[in-house]
């Protein structure tokens, strides 16, 4: 299984580079070969791939912004409720219990 998942991710890797190189081969063309480039139907669906990919991500990282800033309204709301909690068990006298640990000896 764990093989499967290995090679699983090397194939998708290698998708990836074939990916971001079909992206930047117009750029590394002159001029007269991107204009022939841009018509053919693979330019077409990887940019149309391209922009699908870039509005899904935008979206997911601004999901994931609310979630992670929700998350630490949630944890600040904790510590206050700690620190408060902190306090209030500061202001007792710790020499009590030392005291009778004293006695006893």
């Amino acid at each position: 299984m764990l093989r499967f998942i290995i090679q699983t991710l090397i194939i998708l890797s290698f998708g990836g580079m074939l990916y971001v190189m079909a992206k930047a081969l117009p750029r590394v063309s002159d001029e007269e070969s991107a204009d022939h480039m841009r018509h053919s139907r693979l330019m077409e669906y990887l940019e149309k791939t391209d922009e699908f990919l870039k509005s899904s991500f935008e979206k997911l990282l601004r999901r994931s912004r609310v979630w992670l800033l929700k998350l630490d309204n949630v944890i600040t709301k904790k510590l206050d409720r700690f620190k408060k909690n902190g306090m209030k068990e500061a202001k007792t006298p710790l020499t009590g219990g030392e005291e009778k640990e004293g006695e006893e000896k």
